[in-house]
């Protein structure tokens, strides 16, 4: 579960007792707010104050720890053998006097041939910068961590030591493995209040002003959230992002999850083929006009699969600031259920869950399908449930969810390579808890970076959307799914898609072998 969108869904869904302990002890959020400015004082690497930027690790790679040995093994197999990988950084083997990672390598010892005959310098010789960011031995990664002190854990967020941690396990990992181009990855944390816009901007100017190679993870607010690509450093999004935003700063959006066009396309085929629209007599739409692009994505998809509009009722919940209001929650069941709407889909993520507890309500059982853009996550963790009428709902995903809860699923190898990085640094697997996923996603984002920085014809900023074409299908760890990007200008994921069904109050797949299908 992504944090940006579990965040703002929780501030629309979630219980009203646990959005009030986002303030703390005090004064709602206005309290939270002047704490989260005040200077921490621990001398920590994380900054000087809770919306000011941290320090980075130590020239040379210190990232809070001594390198850590590779994870020993064969490259990854494909994720529950359905998608070809590229391999991680398993062991680095001896390959003509260098030691190899993938396509990054470690230096090889100079000097002369038998005999005293001069040899050729070595791969890792003499190396310069390329960009901002990178010198020749070292690249700075800018990682955004989202900081609401004792709220993180309210919301099931890792503190930020805890997720400092993940990402200094994970680059030691690939440090002691060779690092990307003969240099190491070195973090730089940046805090990230999500109630605070004007922390945000600060954020993003200490970004540029630091000159990072590549942000990991995407800033909240809508204001802030292109920030960093718009200055031409690319940021590695951990939620869907908005295919107008990706084309618009191509190409410095990157992300292992799907863009909407993506996600919406596989969502309406998708639930085509698991047979979803069999029986419909009429498909119930439920919108915002937060983008009303999206929107237009569903009813094009919809008609593509041979949905007329005469077979549509759409409901607009317009583009609440909050959560959807019980109001028109009723409003849009009285409506469908007016129109005999026997199926719904949903583009306002945020209105499913109200919309379901209003359809017990009226006695209306229509049948549901939902796509994973974090919606579903949400679903599945509100402390008030969807109503009855949901039970058997179909699901979309692009990523994991469901895995964690499907009865003799297999890890994939990525995912049990992250789980032993992470042991390492005492943290849990990455699907072992809902606040372990964000573990997860520090080895999800690194290793998509090192896949396009290996690959990248140089290091430079414009040249990582080419490289991660150039690295075909990659096995990520959960909670992502497998990429396989070719085109240089969406250079985002959702490639493969599967299905689950929510029973017992959990999302579980559909095949328990976690099988992908290639996407439409």
């Amino acid at each position: 579960m992504t944090p940006f969108l579990q965040f703002r869904l929780w501030m629309r869904e979630g219980p009203a007792a646990e959005r009030l302990l986002t303030a703390v002890v005090g004064a709602v959020l206005v309290a939270l707010l002047a704490w989260a400015a005040v200077p921490s004082g621990s001398g920590g690497s994380f900054g000087q104050g809770r919306s000011s930027v941290a320090a980075g690790a130590a020239a040379g790679g210190g990232t809070g720890g001594s390198a850590q040995a590779p994870v020993a093994g064969a490259a990854p197999s494909g994720q529950q053998g359905a998608v070809a990988s590229v391999g991680t950084p398993a062991a680095a083997t001896a390959t003509g006097g260098a030691a190899r990672v993938g396509s990054a390598s470690a230096p090889a010892a100079a000097g002369a041939g038998p005999g005293g005959a001069a040899v050729a310098a070595p791969k890792c010789a003499n190396l310069t910068s390329t960009d901002q960011g990178v010198s020749g031995t070292q690249i700075t990664i800018g990682i955004v961590a989202v900081d609401l002190g004792p709220a993180n854990e309210t919301i099931q967020l890792p503190s930020v030591a805890d997720l400092q941690k993940a990402y200094n396990a994970v680059f030691d990992y690939y440090n002691a493995a060779g690092g990307v181009q003969c240099r190491k990855l070195v973090p730089k944390y940046y805090s990230d209040n999500v109630l605070d816009v004007s922390s945000e901007q600060a954020a993003c100017l200490q970004m540029q002003q630091d000159k990072v190679f590549a942000v990991f993870n995407n800033l909240f607010t809508p204001q802030e959230q292109t920030c960093v690509a718009k200055a031409h450093i690319p940021d590695i999004w951990y939620t869907p992002p908005h295919t107008p935003d990706v084309t618009q700063y191509s190409p410095y959006i990157l992300s292992w999850q799907p863009d909407y066009d993506r996600l919406i396309r596989d969502y309406v085929h998708g639930a085509q083929v698991m047979s979803f629209f069999a029986d419909m007599t009429k498909v119930g739409v439920l919108e915002e006009s937060c983008f009303p692009d999206e929107n237009t994505d569903v009813m094009a998809n919809l008609a593509q699969i041979g949905i007329p509009p005469a077979q549509i009722t759409t409901y607009n919940y317009g583009c609440p600031s909050a959560q959807t209001t019980p109001d028109q929650d009723q409003q849009a069941v009285l409506q469908f259920k007016t129109q005999n709407v026997s199926h719904v889909v949903n583009v306002a993520y945020s209105a499913t869950l109200g919309f379901s507890q209003a359809a017990d309500q009226q006695g209306y059982r229509p049948k549901f399908s939902m796509m994973e853009d974090a919606a579903a996550s949400v679903v599945e963790q509100s402390q008030n449930p969807p109503g009855k009428s949901f039970d058997n709902a179909l699901l979309i995903a692009a990523i994991g969810t469901g895995a964690e809860n499907t009865p003799g699923y297999q890890w994939n190898q990525a995912t049990n390579d992250c789980a032993k990085i992470l042991a390492k640094a005492g943290l849990p697997a990455p699907g072992s808890s809902q606040t372990a996923k964000f573990f997860g996603i520090a080895c999800a984002d690194t290793k998509l970076f090192v896949e396009a920085a290996s690959r990248a014809p140089s290091l430079v900023r414009n040249q990582l959307s080419g490289g991660l074409a150039q690295a075909g299908s990659v096995d990520l760890s959960y909670p992502a799914g497998p990429v396989n990007v070719s085109d240089t200008r969406i250079p985002t994921g959702g490639q493969f898609w599967r299905a689950g069904r929510f029973s017992g109050g959990k999302w579980v797949l559909v095949d328990p072998r976690g099988a992908w299908r290639p996407g439409f």
